[in-house]
């Protein structure tokens, strides 16, 4: 029997079985589930999802939600994806958007198939563990990661093996669907974001056609479709096509199937890049501790990693994605109070009193927060420190890691309230507590038929 990465892999994805996942893992992936349909319930009303939703077409059995389209499996899971990450309101890994890739394709066989509630279950808990495995053993030096970068990479794999679970497939295909991911996998992409140019990329984190292209693989290998059975393996394996410049293969495969990452995945309580969370949970903080009103703030000055100076001090963003990768913007937004799902909003953008808070907000790097994220590599472990200037006197605070993610985590209730925020306003109150009580008991669930009919938006 090989030992093998991929064989590995595909073993543990061809044999997983909801027994053997513990209770405290299926209730945090209750929680993801129902985070990720609330931010793809959100989304849906935005120019990205609706650009998504328009290119999916009709034709087929798979709900794009929000909307009142059905669209095959691959373009539904593609536009799914696309509204879920849309606010940047979805869940994080250390790296990347897992869930908006991984569930989208999921949902779509789920739906397509009629399977039921444990059977997707299992397969979002399958699609994030070979994700995390992957992710965890290809990461690059801090070196290499600021030349060649992309999430994209590993979500495919985190789409492919959901789908290969719900398919049934034997080791063999699922083999095959890997080989397939790999080759389908986009390109590492991250420093050709728009970071010098004068807006960001609606692509953004790239999580889209991971979703699409790891699910048709998974099809494709349904029926037969050959491909290396090999694609993690050796010197000449993803982890050199992804760009990078080192792979630890027992990091690969060490664990899977008994120690589940994904409790390390982050659900986020502001709609903004994760990067920016702990800056907003300090200044939060001092706005508890010293009642600080946006009327008396001189000056905001947040000292934290590189990459905050260099890429997020966007000061007039002409789209909402400018806005999402923008420190002044998601300083403004919480100081002036501003509700959550509108951030987003161009009134958001444009308002005087915005502009106002905006230009006054300095951003500086703190070499000792870049050595820190170098070192910890972690989304939900980035040093800030926010120092509010007023005529009453400077009020400084310091996060090390943020609210929602592994060390801080969001209760039930939280996400809870999060959800019904970001779905009400499409589907209404009564098909909103309908999926909350769903997802809440999912194992009871015959056809995800009867979760995915309360997303639509007719």
């Amino acid at each position: 029997m090989s030992t093998s990465p991929t064989a590995v892999l595909a073993r543990y994805t061809a044999a997983a079985s909801l027994d053997s996942v513990p209770a405290p893992v299926v209730q945090r992936v209750k929680e993801l589930i129902l985070d990720h349909l609330g931010c793809a319930l959100g989304g849906s009303r935005t120019p990205l999802a609706r650009a998504a939703a328009d290119v999916a077409g009709g034709g087929g059995d798979a709900t794009v939600i929000g909307t009142s389209i059905k669209a095959a499996a691959g373009p539904a899971a593609f536009a799914n994806a696309m509204a879920a990450n849309a606010l940047d309101y979805d869940d994080t890994g250390p790296t990347g958007h897992p869930g908006a890739t991984i569930i989208p394709a999921a949902l779509a066989v789920a739906e397509t198939r009629h399977l039921g509630g444990g059977a997707f279950l299992l397969a979002v808990v399958v699609g994030y563990e070979v994700w995390a495995h992957i992710r965890g053993a290809i990461q690059p030096s801090w070196e290499r990661r600021v030349l060649v970068y992309g999430n994209g990479v590993t979500q495919t794999f985190g789409a492919a093996a959901a789908s290969a679970r719900l398919l049934g497939l034997d080791v063999e295909r699922t083999l095959c669907a890997f080989g397939l991911a790999g080759a389908f996998a986009p390109l590492p992409h991250d420093g050709k974001v728009g970071w010098d140019e004068p807006r960001v990329s609606w692509v953004k984190d790239n999580v889209a056609w991971p979703a699409e292209g790891g699910l048709r693989a998974a099809l494709l290998a349904e029926r037969g479709f050959g491909a290396t059975r090999e694609i993690l393996d050796g010197e000449r394996g993803l982890w050199i096509m992804a760009g990078s410049d080192r792979c630890d293969f027992d990091r690969m495969t060490r664990g899977v199937g008994t120690e589940f990452d994904l409790l390390g995945v982050s659900s986020k309580p502001y709609p903004c890049c994760r990067w920016l969370h702990s800056t907003v949970d300090a200044l939060r903080q001092v706005m508890t501790e010293h009642r600080v009103e946006p009327r008396e703030v001189g000056r905001v000055t947040v000292r934290s990693m590189a990459p905050l100076v260099d890429w997020f001090q966007i000061r007039r963003p002409a789209t909402m994605v400018d806005a999402e990768f923008s420190v002044p913007h998601a300083v403004a937004m919480t100081l002036l109070g501003r509700p959550r799902p509108d951030w987003w909003l161009e009134a958001n953008r444009t308002d005087p009193d915005v502009l106002a808070l905006i230009d006054r907000v300095t951003v500086e790097l703190d070499e000792a927060a870049q050595a820190e994220y170098a070192q910890n590599r972690n989304s939900a472990r980035i040093p800030s420190t926010v120092a509010v200037e007023t005529a009453r006197g400077t009020f400084e605070r310091s996060r090390k890691v943020c609210h929602g993610g592994p060390d801080d985590p969001m209760t039930w209730r939280e996400i809870e309230e999060k959800f019904r925020e970001l779905a009400e306003p499409v589907i209404g109150g009564r098909r909103a507590a309908a999926v909350l009580q769903m997802v809440a008991e999912l194992e009871a669930v015959g056809s995800l038929d009867e979760l995915t009919g309360a997303l639509d938006g007719g």
